[in-house]
């Protein structure tokens, strides 16, 4: 038997809701995994796996694993009876100002040698499984910290994909700046050429400079933000910032925003890591209560050692030489002050406050996940309007500048026309740069893009024990004495 009861792994009860405005119909976790790979764009998948790959964060929540996998082993070890074994040569000599050496006794040697072989056994009798419960919590420590590093998988993979997005998207928003410019320039020329010809005033002229000033007061902070994404890109990919700095210069394709499938709630819960890293983290404080509570009774052990003895190494394997120990013992911490009932109230506490974590994380991935829905939902919406707009601003263009070749506008409205259509070039970058983010964000949320995790650190969840009499299971969380 174990004190403390069996943990039992239920799912939440959020993951039996349904979405708000989504069916709640399960999907083939294909469409999760690696999703940035299903957009088209080579290197975005290249960035993104390098990361994985060579992410500094991501190799520190490896190195975590390892050492917790140590102390797993040290936990499973334990349970074990340890047998250590000894041999020693020793030469020793008495001294004669002693009551004994003063003595002289016949036949007394005050120099002698002395030789052993030995072996000693130890082990606790694991009588109320709190042994076993140092394994289970040690396993799910395990467990949560890949969960852990999961998450950082998955933040990693989305950081990366959304920071390329919004360097395309500055990239969009740059060329269209770029555009509205170089017209803007040709608008002030032929301004000035009318000017010295008096068909305009000076007012007018001032006009044409202002808007040249205005677009290009705002290329500088576009093409910063640029490069800043690009240097950023070269930190998640764990190498220095200028590695991927020629990505400032190249204008990545525009990707079709697809229809992602959410699946169900009880899915999402299942995928999201931080929420499996919140679920192992209650277990283990769960087992850990059960180690509390078992040192309310008392514990068995035996202590042995024997082996041969002998002043001559010839004789040392001779019955003579043979010495033996035997100690079983039992002890029982009868008094202590109230030490053991307050490691009991800690450890429910601490239980109880990871049972509140795990409930308040369940309900934060499901409220991340939906409003991310709901973000994409609306970008995508928005997206064929921006076109929209830039197909209509296009046409006004094409037709201002066909009614100033006739004379039947002057060259003021046709700067309307062109102000707007470089207006809705840029409004469509932004518009693309918030619709790829929203993308990038739904998959974080929807807990897609991490389960690439190496198996090596793969540790297989241990089936919970079967209930019995002397222990019932606890739905959640034990917390009674």
């Amino acid at each position: 038997m174990a004190v403390g009861g069996d943990y039992d792994r239920q799912p939440p009860p959020a993951a039996q809701t349904d979405w708000i405005d989504r069916a709640n119909v399960a999907v083939a976790e294909e469409e999760f995994v690696a999703w940035w790979r299903e957009l088209g764009d080579p290197e975005l998948a290249r960035l993104v796996e390098a990361a994985l790959e060579d992410n500094l964060t991501i190799r520190q929540g490896l190195s975590r694993i390892e050492e917790a996998n140590a102390r797993r082993l040290r936990a499973r070890a334990a349970r074990y009876p340890s047998v250590s074994a000894e041999s020693s040569a020793t030469v020793l000599q008495q001294s004669l100002n002693t009551q004994l050496g003063q003595a002289q006794f016949p036949g007394f040697e005050r120099q002698y040698e002395q030789y052993a072989l030995g072996s000693a056994f130890n082990w606790q009798v694991d009588l109320w499984g709190q042994r076993r419960r140092r394994i289970d919590a040690a396993d799910a420590r395990v467990e949560a910290l890949i969960a852990a590093a999961n998450g950082a998988r998955l933040a990693i993979a989305s950081e990366t994909a959304a920071t390329y997005f919004t360097m395309a998207g500055f990239q969009q928003e740059k060329r269209a700046l770029l555009l509205g410019i170089e017209a803007q320039r040709t608008q002030l020329g032929l301004a000035e050429t009318r000017l010295e010809a008096g068909a305009i005033s000076r007012a007018q002229l001032v006009l044409v400079e202002a808007e040249l000033a205005r677009l290009e007061e705002q290329l500088p902070s576009v093409e910063a933000e640029i490069q800043a994404n690009a240097l950023a890109l070269g930190v998640l990919t764990g190498r220095l910032p200028e590695t991927e700095i020629a990505l400032a210069d190249r204008v990545p394709p525009l990707l079709e925003l697809p229809d992602i499938p959410v699946g169900t709630r009880a899915d999402l819960l299942r995928r999201r890591p931080d929420v499996a890293r919140l679920e192992r983290e209650l277990a283990a404080e769960t087992f850990e209560l059960g180690i509390a509570r078992g040192e309310l009774f008392p514990q068995l052990g035996l202590d042995a050692s024997g082996g041969f003895t002998s002043i001559d190494p010839g004789t040392i394997l001779s019955g003579d030489s043979t010495r033996f120990t035997i100690v079983p013992f039992l002890s029982w911490r009868v008094f202590d002050g109230g030490r053991v009932r307050a490691d009991i109230r800690l450890a429910q506490a601490e239980a109880r406050t990871a049972a509140l974590a795990y409930v308040e994380g369940t309900i934060t991935a499901i409220e991340e996940a939906e409003t991310a829905i709901a973000q994409y939902d609306l970008a995508r919406e928005g997206r064929p309007l921006a076109l929209r707009t830039i197909e209509l601003a296009q046409e006004n263009l094409r037709l201002a500048r066909i009614r100033f070749e006739v004379g039947d506008i002057d060259r003021f409205e046709l700067q309307d026309a062109e102000r707007t259509y470089s207006d809705a070039l840029r409004n469509g970058a932004i518009s693309y740069r918030n619709s790829t983010l929203a993308l990038a964000q739904l998959y974080a949320a929807l807990g897609g893009g991490w389960q690439a995790v190496p198996p090596y650190v793969a540790i297989p969840v241990p089936a919970p024990a079967p209930p019995s009499a002397a222990a019932p299971p606890s739905t959640i969380l034990p917390i009674s004495d």
